[in-house]
């Protein structure tokens, strides 16, 4: 594609999700809930990605753009880890109300996306969509799997004062920059502290992948992904508790991790950690959203009890190549 393609595939991408969201709004039903992510910045930054030829836009039909769109892009931190072509779909979008036609045109979306990642050579496909009937009947019918279900909270970020650690004299938040010296241990300390995520469910990753994954993630952030971290740290036993990093952009700021150790688990240190969380972002983001699965019901209340609100149920689908996966890399 050339780079007035490019630009004019952008200037229609960004025409199309301004007015689905512009249409969403006024027939009272939040953007949110049937586009995840669907704001102002989230669409300038997915036109300049699709200009700058980072991101493929595929239309159900090109001549009509409101009937059907899903974004298509490489995944860089699947990629590195898995050691193969990674990629993520984001969508679909498209106004259309009727559920068989909705259907119709998310098969062929679907269909268009399979065809990309078979010219890619693309190995593994991830898609977090929402909860719309006709959408996961038509990915699911075209060869995606269901990896999990969760859901999507939202919190402003209010001035908090105080420091949280005040409330248990024991316990101190590390500086970012001891936090980063003692990155390797943290990793190992914390060992597998996740049970959800759609990686874990997926029969041709799994848990040990997954947990891998996490840590390696985790690691990243702690190296500087992560704009903010928390880290409690138990100051008699010389050890860490629990810890949180978010990642931060221009619209408010996402938490990339929330974990406490098995051994100080149930002591109420995650609404702690939490807590801090939000006092350090005051003034910098205006939101914090958090995404998990949907059975993790201690998370969901811990989130709800600190005023974090549902907003968007969320499907994780999953495409793959015929190839195994090869989820061994380390």
């Amino acid at each position: 594609m050339t780079n007035p393609d490019r630009q004019n595939a952008a200037r229609i991408v960004a025409g199309t999700l301004t007015l689905l969201s512009r249409e969403l709004h006024e027939a009272g039903h939040p953007a949110d809930l049937w586009t995840p992510k669907l704001w102002p910045e989230y669409i300038r930054e997915t036109a300049a990605r699709v200009s700058q030829g980072e991101a493929t836009v595929l239309w159900a039909e090109r001549s009509h753009p409101a009937r059907g769109l899903v974004i298509y892009e490489a995944s860089p931190e699947e990629s590195t880890f898995f050691g193969f072509s990674c990629a993520r779909l984001w969508g679909p979008y498209l106004m259309v109300k009727e559920q068989r036609d909705r259907e119709i045109r998310v098969r062929k979306l679907a269909r268009l996306a399979i065809n990309l990642f078979q010219t890619r050579d693309d190995h593994f496909l991830t898609l977090k969509t929402s909860h719309d009937p006709a959408s996961l009947r038509g990915f699911l019918a075209e060869g995606f799997i269901l990896a999990e279900i969760g859901a999507t909270l939202i919190s402003p970020v209010p001035k908090i004062p105080g420091a949280a650690e005040d409330r248990l004299p024991n316990f101190i938040f590390l500086e970012q920059a001891k936090a980063s010296k003692l990155a390797s241990n943290l990793v190992a300390e914390l060992g597998i502290f996740f049970y959800d995520g759609h990686l874990r469910h997926d029969s041709e990753v799994g848990p040990e992948a997954a947990d891998r994954f996490w840590s390696a993630r985790l690691a990243g952030d702690l190296a500087g992904a992560a704009q903010e971290t928390i880290i409690l740290w138990d100051r008699p036993k010389d050890r860490v508790a629990g810890l949180a990093t978010a990642r931060l952009n221009k619209q408010g700021a996402e938490l990339s991790i929330l974990a406490v150790t098995k051994a100080y688990q149930g002591q109420g240190l995650g609404r702690l950690i939490l807590t801090e969380t939000l006092r350090r972002l005051a003034g910098r983001v205006i939101s914090l959203r958090v995404e998990t699965a949907s059975y993790n019901l201690p998370a969901l209340a811990l989130y709800q009890a600190l005023g974090f609100k549902p907003v968007a149920p969320l499907a994780t689908l999953h495409y793959r190549s015929s190839a195994p996966l090869k989820t061994d890399h380390n």
